[in-house]
């Protein structure tokens, strides 16, 4: 690309180009900085007939090219190369800054025209800017001629690469899979309008997983402690069926008697989902209850808890097998509790008793098991 018309005749100004990943040290083996037409000239043939595909080597003669413009058209200019390293980072600008410093020593200019490859080599030009400004950028974009047969190996090889590597197979192959797979069956079954929302399923719980790295998670947790994983998966299964049924009972009281839908009637509604009854009143009816699959679902995590910790070797396994005495003698209390919200006039003291008999019993074990690790200390 042609510069410069414009640039005052009166000053000078230094062609600078730069390669911030040194690739001009590694392959020529020439010390940077390089001052001057001839000494870039002769890096910029070595370099190109080391490595004649290296958009560098083609970057460096456009900076030459440039130099050589802005000299015909009679401004006062200097050329230099100044290189980083391999490793890039901090190293490689502290390397250019102190490479610039060198070429001041020796320069007095009053303008940088900025030569580079890409978008990594301008980061430095903040550092340029600090001790001399810049009038002009130019990137070098290599142009490349590829046939049909080189396009379609091309096109292979990235094909392969998504379909073996895991990293990629997940989200080009396991999810649009997913999705043809639900797309055949809800058509199948007459629910094509659904696509939209399988879709939506499919996305957001695989960027929920992903985005709280829950299959990490869960992979690691069962490596290390299966039997508190295979507990916490089946009560949590158990919880969403006690949720489930208390949300049914819930709504099947409200299909037959809307007029409960109010703030008024929310101990009502925390009651029938608590004992799962669709009943409103003193007689109540009910086999097995939330409460009974919530306790049921709190055991499993406690016993998977407590034989975790022994077969770790841990002490103070009673702390789970006390946690598993209460929530068994908490029940009737959640009932009675239940059963009061359903009918305020219910007397409280089948509640208080209960709850007692349980605070009591709770309190006696603990009380029993901390004097028995005194004595056994």
């Amino acid at each position: 690309m042609s510069i410069m018309v414009g640039l005052p005749l009166r000053k000078k100004f230094l062609v600078l180009y730069v390669d911030r990943d040194g690739d001009v040290n590694y392959v020529t083996g020439v010390e940077t900085p390089i001052i001057g037409r001839e000494g870039n000239f002769k890096a910029a043939v070595e370099f190109i007939m080391k490595a004649p595909d290296e958009a560098d080597a083609n970057a460096l003669f456009a900076a030459i090219k440039t130099y050589d413009e802005l000299v015909n058209d009679g401004v006062q200019c200097e050329i230099a190369t100044v290189a980083g390293t391999k490793e890039g980072g901090i190293k490689a600008d502290m390397k250019i800054a102190s490479e610039l410093d060198k070429i001041l020593d020796n320069l007095d200019v009053d303008g940088i025209v900025f030569v580079s490859d890409g978008a990594s080599d301008e980061r430095v030009i903040p550092i340029l800017q600090a001790r001399v400004p810049i009038v002009s950028v130019n990137r070098i974009l290599v142009k490349q001629l590829r046939g049909i047969e080189d396009t379609y190996s091309l096109f292979i090889r990235y094909w392969k690469t998504l379909a073996e590597n895991p990293r990629y197979s997940l989200y080009f192959l396991g999810l649009p899979g997913m999705f043809l797979v639900a797309l055949a069956i809800l058509v199948s079954i007459g629910y094509a309008h659904f696509a939209g929302i399988a879709l939506l399923l499919i996305m957001g719980s695989t960027l929920m997983v992903k985005g709280f790295n829950l299959d990490k998670r869960l992979s690691q947790s069962w490596s290390t402690a299966p039997v508190l994983f295979f507990s916490s998966f089946v009560s949590i299964i158990t919880f969403i069926v006690a949720f489930y049924l208390g949300s049914s009972a819930v709504s099947s009281a409200l299909n037959v008697n809307p007029s409960l839908a109010n703030v008024e009637n929310a101990g009502s509604l925390l009651g029938m989902f608590l004992l799962n009854t669709k009943t409103h009143g003193a007689q109540v009816a009910f086999d097995i209850t939330t409460i009974d699959l919530m306790i049921v679902a709190t055991i499993i995590m406690t016993a998977g808890k407590g034989l975790h910790k022994h077969l770790s070797g841990k002490e103070k396994v009673w702390h789970e097998a006390v946690s598993a005495v209460f929530c068994i003698l908490i029940r009737q209390p959640l009932v009675e509790m239940a059963l009061i919200l359903l009918d305020p006039t219910r007397s409280p003291l089948g509640f208080a008793v209960w709850m007692g008999a349980a605070v009591s019993i709770t309190a006696s074990l603990t009380a029993f098991f901390i004097v028995y690790e005194k004595l056994k200390r």
